[in-house]
């Protein structure tokens, strides 16, 4: 029995070293950012910033959703031309209305059509990039509620190295279970991987809606030259890869609209993984060989994995339980001490936040967004394998937004519902206590998304 239990035991450790590590690096990032802040723009140093060009990618959004986005995009605080660049992925009788309803608006609007329609969002971006002449770019999604004031703002934060500027993410929409979680939850993970590591000194993330660029430095690297599906990743990577540095700006400044059913937030994150994944498949060979410091490559190494972390705590609690029925319940006490570790991290994590009750965050929205992304973890976990090992992603589509969509999907949670349950039965009759432990931790997600959100799962 020796060598099973110490082979299980490895493999648990191993699986679950990376969670571990992935909560000690955001519990340091949220906590140097509470400590430090990020530092308050200065009066406006862009007083001649050129021509700004507004990149609006778009496919399958109503027409009036369309206008509106471009008036406010002509609505922007700038001290010189702006230019408005619409990339639609639509056919060609919804363009030429597109057109014509925006003929009368006034200001400088080109709508182009794609009609080779490769590399999804990242493609259409390029496209209108290669056809803007701003000296200044930013991507903007149609259904986002950007700050006037944010283009002139991210000018005067840009220097030699500085060559975007990402405004800071939050949700606007708060009217069911879901996005209000998510909405609650998102002021925590901007916090942590925008906030915490700026205040590090490391690279803001590029976001997809919402960052400000030198058109001159997304010539240099070929802009989303040679992208997959994920535009704002793959484009980060290679800024930092040529030692360039993204910058942030703190506050309300880029209103999102957040899924509203649980089954639209588990495509969406399956989605983000997919795509994080094949831009690191494509740039981690230059991001390593780069002249980027050591400590920026580690973060982005340690940023862009995060995705895997609650599938790969989930294999663990369900190798822990199985495998205790036939260790006698070893393989449970042997490994205690790392759930019990993740769990001390986890309850770290959320209590600083939770006391303060910041962006809405209270034990209720907490409890139902870790519940969620446990919950969707190996799903999450299977599209992110697919997109480092090329696969395609099946079914990629732009996330249903403004109403209670459910997208059907095989019934994965309910398969770990009865496994999991079965296996907390099991251990607790055999008096496995500790193993016990480990599969109501895994079957809680499972429990509580049943209870809440059935009719999406089955």
């Amino acid at each position: 029995m020796t060598t099973p239990l110490i082979v299980t035991a490895a493999v648990v450790a191993i699986l679950t070293l990376h969670p571990i590590a992935v909560l000690i690096y955001d519990v340091h990032n949220y906590v140097t950012y509470r400590k430090r802040g990020i530092r308050n723009i200065k009066p406006s140093e862009c007083i001649n910033g050129g021509t700004l060009s507004v990149i609006i990618p778009t496919w399958h959004e109503q027409l009036s959703t369309v206008v509106n986005a471009v008036k406010r995009a002509l609505g922007f605080n700038w001290p010189g031309p702006i230019e408005v660049v619409v990339v639609s992925d639509d056919e060609e009788d919804y363009v030429n209305e597109l057109r014509r309803s925006l003929s009368g608006i006034g200001g400088n609007v080109k709508v182009l059509r794609r009609t080779v329609k490769q590399a999804g969002k990242a493609g259409a971006l390029d496209y209108g990039f290669r056809h803007s002449s701003g000296d200044y770019v930013l991507t903007m999604d149609v259904d986002s509620l950007i700050d006037p004031n944010l283009p002139i703002d991210a000018c005067s934060l840009m220097n030699r190295h500085v060559v975007a500027v990402a405004g800071r993410w939050y949700g606007y929409n708060r009217d069911t279970l879901v996005s209000e979680a998510v909405s609650a939850s998102m002021k925590l993970a901007v916090d942590t991987i925008q906030g915490g590591r700026r205040a590090r000194g490391l690279p803001a993330l590029v976001v997809g809606t919402g960052t400000v660029f030198k058109a001159s430095a997304l010539k240099d690297v070929d802009a989303w030259g040679g992208s997959g599906p994920q535009d704002d990743i793959y484009v980060w990577l290679k800024l930092i890869s040529r030692g360039y540095d993204v910058d942030f700006i703190d506050g309300e400044v880029v209103g999102v609209e957040n899924p509203r059913t649980y089954s639209v937030f588990k495509f969406q994150q399956s989605k983000w993984a997919y795509g994080v994944a094949d831009a690191l498949r494509r740039m981690m060979g230059k991001l390593l060989r780069s002249r980027a410091e050591a400590r920026v490559k580690l973060d982005a190494l340690m940023l862009l994995t995060q995705y895997i972390t609650p599938g790969l705590f989930v294999l663990s609690s369900l190798i822990v339980s199985a495998s205790s029925l036939a260790l006698r319940g070893l393989v449970g006490l042997v490994t205690l001490p790392l759930l019990l570790l993740y769990g001390a991290l986890a309850f770290i994590y959320g209590y600083i936040p939770l006391r303060h009750g910041e962006g809405g965050l209270n034990m209720y929205s907490a409890g139902r967004s870790s519940a969620m992304v446990m919950a969707m973890g190996l799903q999450v976990l299977y599209s992110y394998v697919r997109g480092l090992l090329g696969l395609r992603f099946r079914g990629w589509d732009v996330t249903p937004k403004g109403g209670l969509a459910i997208i059907k999907s095989p019934p994965i949670e309910t398969i770990m519902l009865v496994l999991f349950t079965l296996l907390l039965t099991l251990n607790l009759l055999h008096g496995y206590l500790a193993s016990a432990l480990w599969a109501a931790v895994g079957d809680a997600p499972y429990i509580y998304v049943h209870y809440k959100f059935a009719r999406e799962i089955l």
